[in-house]
């Protein structure tokens, strides 16, 4: 208690070297975070659509929900399918070819000729091709949040220029939807060719219980014995399981063929991209901090480190 008591007086006793440390990482945070340049981050949020089929159908909300949850296919309202796909780097090379409206250049040619970087980013950069470095800053600009619970997307496009960041954004959407209504549609017509061959073997099955049932019912007409019984409530049995299949594997079959029937792929749009007007970084109090920080722990050491070797 005592030694801590003394480091702590030590170190109160050095306050003006530790108010010149705090003036020093000021300016160099307020210097550092003013000269990165300024990035703008437009965001849209999306949900799958899908579901309205279920409800189209006679689902409640939640068995429509659990339906989905439980045995639809990945990629169809599973949002980390969505978050994967629009990070990768086929996605941001298929972005750079998006010609931005009302500036007469592909995204490519934008980043390419106005994106700016901090000088001393190019002291440490890798050695890259200039495609490759286009590239990169655009798998960085495009970044998407996954709600699972909520089964909710968030994309955002970060870009120096607001108004590209807004229309970059809307183009994600647009080209993560096209996407997945080609995986949809292809996916859906192998589930209707399925769903028609289970519906077609448990219309068989249905068929031949309830005729084994009928006929066993026309050359029986005395049911007092035990045996005579016992037979016809197997073969009852028998007929209303293939029945209850049949009208199951009906239900998935109307479900496969609505699924076919619709148009096309859709995401509600629960929050529509607009131009951002405050800048989402440099967080200038966050550079001021950590400066301080460092600047802190630094002269402590320092100040610890002389009253150590003077004691000596």
């Amino acid at each position: 208690m005592k030694k801590s008591v003394s480091t702590l007086h030590t170190c109160l006793s050095k306050w003006r070297l530790y108010l010149l440390a705090t003036s020093i990482a000021l300016f160099l945070g307020v210097v550092v975070s003013v000269s990165i340049p300024r990035r703008y981050a437009a965001q849209v949020k999306i949900a799958d659509e899908r579901k309205e089929t279920d409800l189209l159908l006679g689902l409640n909300t939640f068995a429509a929900w659990a339906k989905g949850a439980l045995d639809d296919h990945e990629g169809l309202r599973q949002p980390e399918v969505y978050h994967k796909l629009v990070e990768t780097r086929e996605f941001a090379e298929e972005m750079s070819g998006v010609t931005l409206e009302g500036y007469g250049i592909d995204y490519y040619h934008h980043i390419a000729q106005n994106h700016r970087e901090p000088r001393w980013e190019n002291w440490f950069a890798p050695e890259e091709s200039e495609h490759e470095r286009v590239i990169r800053i655009i798998r960085d600009n495009i970044r998407s949040k996954a709600a699972a619970l909520y089964a909710t997307v968030t994309l955002q496009v970060t870009d120096q220029d607001p108004v590209v960041a807004a229309l970059l954004v809307d183009s994600v959407r647009v080209h993560l939807q096209r996407h997945m209504a080609d995986y949809a549609r292809d996916r859906s017509w192998r589930d209707l060719l399925d769903a028609e061959q289970k519906m077609s073997q448990a219309e068989e099955r249905y068929k031949a219980a309830r005729d084994d049932y009928a006929n066993f019912e026309d050359t029986h007409r005395d049911i007092s014995s035990a045996k005579v019984q016992s037979v016809e409530d197997h073969l009852l049995k028998e007929y209303e399981t293939a029945f209850n299949e049949y009208s199951k594997t009906v239900t998935q079959y109307r479900r496969a063929r609505a699924l076919v029937d619709k148009f096309s792929y859709t995401f509600a749009v629960l929050k529509n991209a607009t131009v951002p007007v405050k800048a989402s970084a440099p967080f200038m109090p966050g550079y001021v901090m950590a400066f301080m920080f460092i600047a802190w722990v630094f002269t402590t050491w320092c100040v610890l480190l002389k009253e150590r070797l003077r004691k000596r």
